[in-house]
């Protein structure tokens, strides 16, 4: 059990760190924030396919892995079109496109959708870790290296909203702080439920993170992304899941 709290740790630490650095580099920033946000989305992408939704399908069948999985996809769907981005790295040209009063008057609900968005982050530690009997070192990468940029993306958000250095990082650190409070009630809740359920669960996560790297690339898409720029960043996201992908295959096949 104590491993668990220690991935939980590990990834809110991870997070605190990025909106550390988020504040010390201010708005100049979005440059190096949008690097470490592809490559990022190449490693969640990466763990998504070959770890956590494999895992999930093996105690599932086909009809309930798929529903799980679009309710994941269709929960971050929702609150992303109705309530505000579940998470703002993955959509940096926010940074740019929004006045400060705009930022001002959208930053609480952003606050509440991305605190949403870390609790399913320590929901998923807790649920890989039940089902590897309290270790699941993909899912602890992937969750940990994408909060890096997910707490520097929140610090700049807030710092263009107006708040200070000081209450930029405060809210930050408060707003991730939910990772840690998901994953202990997730661990909480989760000890006795039946293998079957934690399938469901782990395809329900499965599916919000295929929504988050999907939400990364619509930058391409919307032409937010400079034509000299995408190509760095499509190599950097291709190495970053091909790397992942090998460190993956050799735990797998090593039985880490």
């Amino acid at each position: 059990m104590y491993l668990l709290y220690l991935q939980l740790a590990v990834a809110t630490a991870s997070a605190f760190a990025g909106a550390a650095l988020g504040v010390g580099m201010g708005r100049g920033g979005r440059g190096r924030l949008t690097t470490l946000v592809y490559c990022a989305a190449g490693v969640l992408l990466a763990v998504t396919l070959f770890d956590i939704l494999p895992e999930a399908k093996s105690e599932l069948s086909w009809p309930a892995f798929l529903i799980a999985a679009v309710s994941g996809y269709g929960l971050f769907w929702l609150i992303s079109h109705y309530v505000a981005h579940l998470c703002p790295a993955c959509s940096t040209s926010m940074l740019d496109e929004v006045t400060a009063d705009r930022w001002s008057r959208s930053s609480i609900l952003l606050m509440v959708a991305l605190a949403i968005h870390c609790a399913m982050d320590g929901v998923a530690i807790a649920v890989s870790g039940e089902g590897t009997h309290g270790a699941n070192l993909p899912v602890l990468i992937a969750v940990s290296f994408h909060k890096v940029p997910e707490g520097m993306a929140l610090a700049l958000y807030l710092l263009g909203a107006g708040h200070t250095a000081r209450r930029a990082l405060l809210f930050a650190i408060l707003v991730e702080s939910t990772t840690l409070i998901g994953g202990v009630l997730g661990v909480q809740r989760l000890i006795a439920i039946p293998a079957s359920w934690f399938g469901l669960l782990f395809a329900h996560v499965g599916g919000g993170f295929l929504f988050l790297v999907g939400t990364t690339f619509q930058d391409f898409a919307h032409g937010s992304i400079a034509a000299a720029r995408r190509r760095p960043l499509l190599l950097g996201s291709g190495i970053a899941f091909s790397v992942t992908a090998a460190l993956l295959w050799t735990i797998h096949v090593h039985g880490f």
